[in-house]
């Protein structure tokens, strides 16, 4: 079964049911009102769309999982190893499970996260990892439905 989503059509993140509570490696993004859009979540990885407005950063974080970061649309600096470099929409980023490193959006902008595994071992505490795959009401993104055609004759 083929699953689909138009990235260049979701509407923007959605505001926070409720703040996240802190942790060390938790992305943050300063206004805490918007919800990252996940599209997709395995055992394989979680797919995840991040909206940010001009200026937003995430902070300094890591996360236990490789994060492939594409930026679908804007522009962002993003800081790791000591190093920074501005990317525009078509970068694709990648980053090693714990690695640190810092986003910031230079303009509105939009990123593709890839978290692979998921969750790593030790994403999360004993006991919590039944609650992996749930998610809040507002933060799941259905795929487009209808299948896709092939173009090939019947």
């Amino acid at each position: 079964m083929v699953r689909r989503w138009d990235l260049t059509s979701l509407p923007p993140s959605t505001e926070k049911e409720q703040p996240r509570a802190p942790g060390p490696d938790a992305p943050r993004v300063p206004s805490e009102r918007r919800i990252p859009q996940v599209l997709f979540t395995s055992s394989e990885c979680r797919v995840v769309v991040v909206d940010l407005r001009a200026e937003e950063e995430m902070g300094e974080h890591h996360v236990r999982e490789r994060a492939l970061v594409q930026v679908l649309s804007g522009r962002v600096l993003v800081e790791a190893g000591g190093e920074a470099a501005e990317c525009g929409a078509g970068t694709l980023l990648t980053f090693d499970p714990h690695e640190p490193h810092a986003v910031r959006a230079l303009d509105e902008t939009r990123l593709l996260l890839v978290l692979a595994p998921w969750p790593a071992p030790g994403h999360y505490v004993a006991g919590d990892d039944e609650h992996a795959q749930q998610l809040p009401a507002n933060a799941a993104v259905e795929p487009v439905p209808g299948s896709v055609p092939t173009g090939r004759p019947s």
